[in-house]
């Protein structure tokens, strides 16, 4: 029987350009909702419907894998609060692998800091969505299959 998995998918499962669209839009809508309530408190932020969409669409959109261990701490600090020199170049796996642990830290952390919010400020999810727009070495080569003289 196929049904609803209640798990998150799999490395190993492609991110789909749809996946990536959506993705975007919940995080550009994220960014502008804290813009606009600059300077509010942790529980006001974690209240934002923009802050739910943002964490419901991470994982629905294959940025957070079942299967991924988190970032090493060192790296994944300096990836959030340095993103030119880190974000601006990796892969695309690197990105996913990110964004997995700061949603997985803002898990652990919850109530106490948000890892996410610490994100809009240094910029890092901006630098992000900004490659997911405009890097075209993120997406992934079509595969076309010749079949030209072959027998249907």
């Amino acid at each position: 029987m196929s049904g609803i998995k209640q798990q998150a998918t799999s490395r190993r499962s492609p991110v789909l350009w749809d996946q990536a669209q959506l993705f975007t839009m919940l995080t550009r809508d994220l960014i502008q909702a804290y813009m606009h309530h600059m300077g509010i408190e942790l529980d006001e932020f974690y209240a934002l419907p923009e802050y739910d969409r943002f964490v419901i669409g991470a994982y629905a959109c294959g940025f957070v894998c079942r299967d991924y261990a988190p970032m090493d701490g060192e790296l994944f600090e300096q990836m959030k609060s340095r993103p030119q020199e880190h974000l601006a170049t990796c892969s695309f796996n690197r990105l996913r692998h990110w964004t997995h642990t700061l949603l997985r830290s803002e898990r652990w952390n919850y109530g106490y800091s948000s890892p996410v919010m610490e994100a809009l400020d240094s910029g890092s999810l901006e630098l992000l969505i900004q490659r997911l727009e405009t890097d075209n070495h993120l997406i992934e080569p079509e595969i076309i299959e010749d079949t030209a003289g072959k027998a249907p």
